[in-house]
């Protein structure tokens, strides 16, 4: 009988465990997030955790891009009104398959920066890096105020074919978006 009952908690760890492999694959959340001050500047560094799971790989290997989205927010409570919105702007990197080279390929939307890896783990976790990037500058404060910063991180299906934007046209798992990140900006 303590045989079966030692089984039985066994396995159930055993799926609980791959329950949570198979949850960390889809995952999609902001994992850290801060703010470094330089010269009045505000740069931001945060790390985001995109999904990998075969949708995605399946998806980039029939000529899908998909776009990564990191968005930031700096805003000043109010009193008896909404919220002030002082900066809201938005990262965007795109991921694609280059499927002569059999190389994943990020670029950076805006400037046109790229870069290329070997695997998608690499080419994730790129995609969800973001150094120094400078968000708001020490002129635009207020000096009396006190101000917070959200940071989300999103993705979102690319460019297609015509082809397979008739196939998943219905889709709409393609368009998500993590909780919010929120903390004070410092001063």
């Amino acid at each position: 009988m303590r045989l079966r009952l030692a089984l039985l908690a066994l396995l159930s760890l055993l799926g609980a465990g791959s329950a949570h492999a198979a949850e960390d694959q889809d995952k999609l959340a902001v994992e850290t997030a801060y703010v470094n001050v330089r010269g009045g500047v505000f740069e931001l560094n945060a790390r985001a955790t995109y999904p990998m799971n075969d949708e995605l790989r399946t998806a980039l290997a029939d000529g899908v891009t998909v776009n990564f989205e990191l968005q930031t927010v700096v805003s000043s409570a109010r009193r008896f009104w909404f919220d002030s919105t002082l900066v809201d702007v938005t990262l965007r990197r795109e991921l694609s398959w280059h499927a002569v080279s059999e190389r994943f390929v990020l670029r950076e939307a805006g400037t046109g920066n790229q870069q290329v890896f070997t695997t998608l783990d690499q080419a994730l976790a790129a995609a969800g890096a973001i150094d120094a990037w400078p968000v708001v500058v020490e002129p635009q404060l207020a000096p009396d105020t006190v101000y917070t910063i959200s940071v989300r991180a999103g993705m979102r299906r690319g460019r297609m074919s015509d082809a397979m934007r008739a196939l998943i046209f219905w889709s709409d798992s393609w368009n998500r978006s993590s909780e919010w990140h929120t903390w004070t900006l410092p001063r």
